[in-house]
């Protein structure tokens, strides 16, 4: 709406039920006199707009608060189950699907094994799987907002082609055809933008501004300024996994030499090695020279990329993805490298390393569809 005109009565109505939605869906449990104080709100206009809300499904009563002298006031939640998204991660050699509720909460989960391809039976092996999870949680057409695809790769938006993605040995995909077998609507998003997504949803605040690094079987990125993500101009903004660290070094994915991705990405501990991450970490804790020898090498290698990020950026900095949970016990080492080698002051909390790596880390792209919804409550 144009800021000069005047909002109408029912403008002021939609905006209300907007509001009272999004401060109960940011809040745990409310009572409906903290709706009312918070937002300057009549008890009336809150108790009406909650008759609504309930009438759609989208809140709950949920026993009352601990009283404090008077009536216990009752406890307002949003129903996770009101609606929900599906996410689909697309791997080398299986598909993983998940049914998100509109809390960001995990329903249900279920992986498929399939190797990736462009060919019908694959695309029919992931249609299956995203019907049969919308069967098992019992959910209408309506009640599903959307189906989120994430895949480790450039992709164009616009063309809805996959451009390259080393991981899956693929280039030039188109995904039109998977998209129209799909009955809901469909976003595809790279991983790392997912998984940083995922967690700025989690963990971020409205006006953060940060940098998020995904360590997996590829390492990717991504930019969030008040949570939106920069795509850049050719769509590979936050591809940070090909950012020459050592000239002529070691062979990426990619084709290129020395690319931070072939120093630090999870192959380097574990394929690379013969060995799972669990097993290499679990040899550096025990003191074996090698993996020690490894591990050093790898921090420092991630300390240089992370440095150079950080002095380009000058913002909070997050690190994600199957290698992260294996690193937070070694948090202080790694910022006493970035202190040692950065050029200003700091203490490197700029630094933040995520849980990651579980099943949450992948859903950003299907609760990009809760987020439009909520926008969309009036």
């Amino acid at each position: 709406m144009d800021s000069s005109q005047k909002l109408t009565n029912t403008d002021v109505k939609k905006l209300n039920k907007n509001r009272i939605f999004r401060l109960i869906y940011n809040s745990d449990k409310i009572s409906r006199q903290e709706i009312a104080d918070r937002l300057g709100l009549s008890l009336p206009t809150v108790n009406q707009n909650l008759k609504m809300l309930m009438e759609d499904g989208l809140i709950e009563y949920v026993g009352n608060f601990t009283s404090t002298g008077g009536r216990r006031a009752q406890a307002i939640t949003i129903s996770n189950n009101a609606r929900k998204a599906i996410s689909v991660n697309i791997k080398a050699d299986y598909i993983n699907v998940d049914v998100v509720g509109l809390k960001g909460q995990i329903i249900y989960s279920m992986d498929v094994k399939a190797h990736f391809s462009k060919s019908s039976a694959y695309i029919e092996k992931l249609t299956d799987a995203v019907r049969h999870a919308a069967d098992y949680v019992g959910a209408d057409a309506d009640d599903i907002l959307g189906v989120g695809i994430t895949v480790p790769g450039i992709l164009d938006d616009e063309k809805q082609i996959l451009i390259s993605a080393p991981p899956l040995k693929a280039k030039n995909y188109d995904f039109t055809r998977l998209i129209s077998a799909i009955d809901y609507p469909v976003v595809v998003m790279n991983d790392a933008r997912a998984e940083a997504y995922a967690d700025h949803w989690f963990n971020g605040k409205p006006e953060d501004e940060k940098i998020y690094i995904m360590l997996g079987e590829g390492v990717g990125g991504a930019y969030i300024n008040a949570s939106a993500i920069r795509n850049g101009v050719h769509n590979r903004g936050g591809e940070f996994g090909h950012m020459v660290i050592h000239p002529g070094g070691k062979q990426c994915l990619c084709g290129k030499k020395g690319c931070f991705e072939a120093y630090v990405s999870e192959k380097v501990l574990s394929s690379e090695l013969d060995m799972t991450l669990d097993n290499f970490f679990e040899l550096a804790a025990q003191g074996n020279k090698n993996n020690s020898n490894v591990l050093d090498e790898y921090m420092d290698n991630l300390a240089l990329g992370i440095n150079n990020i950080y002095t380009m950026m000058d913002c909070d900095i997050v690190l994600g993805g199957t290698v992260a949970p294996y690193l937070k016990q070694y948090d202080n080492s790694i910022k006493e490298r970035l202190v040692n080698d950065y050029s200003f002051d700091t203490d490197a909390d700029y630094l933040r390393i995520s849980d990651g790596g579980g099943r949450k880390s992948g859903l950003g792209a299907a609760l990009s569809f809760v987020a439009r919804f909520i926008d969309g409550v009036e």
